[in-house]
């Protein structure tokens, strides 16, 4: 009973305000052991801080945000309004794959212009035959039949580099990847035998793999045996690219911007759908004069279009 009578006193000889006292109640603190610091020795929400153990102090905060799900904090830590995803899946495959070609290629880029006026205007004369066969007649089906054909006169730019055995691999088949952005990620299946297949039959393919890549259903075999890789950002925007070489491909291929611009021929200024092309390329394998005479060729094709029919 003395007991008793003796605490009481000091439980009312406490002056703290009832926020603080909740507070101390939370982060355990008794507030008989904390000395007052604010005016009259008012306790203050910073003295009962000062006694609280180490992993409550900020556990407590007043005010703090509820807990978000999406966001994975180190233990003993308050959020700091960031966001953590895992980095796994086809976004860390990527990673891994162009951190590997970034410190393995040797890559130089080319980059030129190309007078598309010629080749949509012929795109817009197929439209009805391609409607016909129920695919969309993009410009890419045409660049696809121009670099299969360009492959061919250069075939160093459809290889790779076996460097255990000291030797370039020319391969005698043409598999164009064609890189599609997806929700998981950047995915480049490609399409086997390219240089088979006309114009109508690249659409659909084109259509199908990006279909798949989208869905999330592409195949693996989609995705292996590429020879060349074409990067189609020019679709979203943009006027100059410096794509990563897509190894063990010694190459890789940037259609910008489709747009019209002023342009100067013999002597006259006219207004022509115009498109930058960059090329990236790995310079173990090929030389600088070997890219610029290789554009002219795919150039030469795309701006004589009929030549791809």
């Amino acid at each position: 009973k003395s007991f008793k009578s003796a605490a009481a006193p000091a439980r009312a000889c406490v002056k703290a305000t009832p926020g603080v006292k909740g507070l101390a109640a939370r982060l355990g603190v008794d507030l008989s052991r904390v000395k007052g610091t604010g005016p009259g020795g008012r306790i203050a929400e910073g003295d009962v801080r000062a006694l609280a153990p180490a992993t409550s102090k900020t556990a407590a905060k007043p005010h703090a945000a509820p807990a978000d799900p999406l966001v994975s904090t180190p233990a003993g830590t308050a959020s700091s309004g960031e966001e953590r995803t895992p980095f796994v899946g086809i976004r860390r495959r990527t990673a891994e794959k162009m951190a590997q070609s970034k410190r393995t290629v040797a890559d130089v880029a080319h980059a030129d212009e190309c007078d598309m006026t010629a080749l949509l205007a012929l795109r817009e004369e197929l439209k009805t035959e391609a409607a016909k066969r129920g695919v969309k007649l993009t410009f890419l089906p045409f660049l696809i039949k121009a670099l299969t054909k360009s492959l061919r006169e250069f075939p160093n730019f459809n290889a790779s580099l076996d460097e255990a055995a000291g030797e370039i691999v020319v391969k005698r088949y043409y598999n164009i990847g064609i890189a599609v952005a997806a929700p998981q990620g950047l995915v480049v299946p490609n399409i086997k035998g390219a240089d088979g297949r006309d114009l109508f039959g690249l659409a659909a393919d084109v259509a199908a793999l990006a279909e798949k890549v989208r869905a999330n259903k592409i195949e693996v075999a989609a995705l292996q045996g590429g020879t060349f890789t074409i990067t189609n950002i020019g679709s979203i925007g943009g006027l100059y690219a410096d794509p990563i070489v897509n190894h063990p491909e010694v190459a890789i291929l940037a259609p910008m911007k489709l747009q019209k611009r002023p342009v100067v021929r013999d002597g006259g200024l006219f207004i022509r759908d115009m498109m930058n092309l960059c090329l990236c390329f790995d310079h173990r394998v090929i030389d600088g004069a070997d890219a610029a005479h290789f554009m002219n060729t795919l150039i030469r094709h795309l701006e004589n279009p009929r030549t791809l029919l």
